[in-house]
């Protein structure tokens, strides 16, 4: 980490952190749910001051590039009735900036995501997704090293190197379809939550890369991307109630054999 992440933040809302300080940053947003919180905020300014117009608008009713300065000096001295003034004045600057960013959120038909506390899914959770036929656009799912199409033909056991793209925030698990019928959740770790992938910028792909142990059984093995929206919580559905989520879910498969020994 080259900084506190709430020191980061500032930055980030400015756009004036380097790569390594906002990968660090967003890294430490995955483990922080606080910090995950403000960030969200954060990213709202960064959206407005990024905006030509909303950015004039802003620097119109600030101090000059020195203010801060001046401001944390300010700060030192006993308050007087013009220094109350001042306060409320910039509390209005910032109700007016956060009015012009929830229009500008609205006009382009953007609503904020809500972000439900992760959960571990069911074994019955993971069957009933595998049942589900491929759907949806948006994610995609590759195996470095081998070419499309074909299912590649991999030793038992074999260390696979998996590519995994999604072009919006998400959650996002890996299943994988063994051999002898079995469905197992082949990442994150079993047991443990859909992982939360999004970028700093909503344009901007978001490409993780994890390695996948292939199955020691020989056969055609079958790896499903599953990638929800970071509002909907498939765990507090019941294994029934799957189907009725699909709509809103993205399902890529991926396929190889497994050689015999």
């Amino acid at each position: 980490m080259t900084g506190d992440p709430k020191q980061l933040l500032g930055g980030y809302a400015t756009d004036s952190l380097t790569d390594a300080e906002r990968q660090d940053l967003l890294r430490a947003a995955l483990d922080d749910q606080a910090l995950f919180d403000t960030l969200v905020e954060e990213e709202g300014l960064r959206e407005l001051l990024a905006d030509p117009e909303a950015r004039q608008h802003v620097l119109a009713q600030l101090e000059p590039p020195d203010g801060w300065e001046r401001f944390r000096a300010w700060l030192r001295r006993p308050a007087t009735v013009a220094d109350l003034l001042t306060v409320a004045a910039a509390l209005v600057v910032a109700v007016v900036a956060q009015q012009v960013y929830q229009a500008t959120r609205q006009a382009r038909d953007l609503p904020a995501a809500t972000r439900p506390a992760p959960r571990p899914l069911s074994q019955a959770h993971l069957d009933r997704l595998a049942a589900l036929p491929p759907s949806g656009s948006g994610a995609e799912l590759a195996l470095e090293g081998y070419p499309a199409g074909t299912p590649p033909r991999v030793s038992p056991g074999q260390t696979l190197a998996i590519r995994v793209t999604v072009k919006a925030p998400a959650r996002v698990l890996l299943l994988e379809l063994r051999p002898d019928g079995r469905v197992a959740q082949a990442w994150p770790a079993p047991g443990e939550a859909p992982v939360l992938l999004f970028a700093p910028q909503s344009a901007t792909p978001v490409v993780q890369r994890l390695s996948h142990v292939a199955s020691s059984l020989p056969g055609t093995c079958r790896l499903r991307l599953v990638v929800a929206p970071t509002d909907l919580d498939l765990a507090a559905a019941s294994p029934d109630d799957i189907e009725r989520a699909a709509p809103r879910l993205t399902l890529v498969d991926l396929t190889y054999e497994t050689e015999r020994p």
